[in-house]
């Protein structure tokens, strides 16, 4: 049976040294049937234990920047969407 203070003790110590927020991306496993690369950001708690479990690791900052430009491409295409359903045309100029 693990040691579960020292288990605590551990993943009390990476979220202390970890910012409130962290953008993590989830690692390939097989067994599991994860397939990896995906990215979220989570409260520096949930990073410690993903981190400690090793089924998610940190974000580079290239992956960090390529997931927000998607978020506001599936923004703004979200909004071009409800614009054109009340019948208005947006023309970028």
């Amino acid at each position: 049976m693990p040691d579960l203070k020292k288990y605590w003790q551990e993943i009390r110590a990476i979220e202390r040294s970890l910012p409130e927020y962290v953008w993590v991306v989830s690692v390939a496993d097989v067994i599991r049937g994860h397939v990896g690369e995906a990215i979220v950001e989570v409260g520096a708690a949930l990073a410690a234990k993903l981190l400690i479990e090793r089924s998610h690791r940190v974000a580079t900052e290239a992956e960090v920047r390529a997931e927000k430009d998607r978020q506001a491409g599936v923004k703004k295409s979200g909004v071009e969407e409800r614009l054109r359903k009340q019948g208005r045309v947006v023309v970028e100029v």
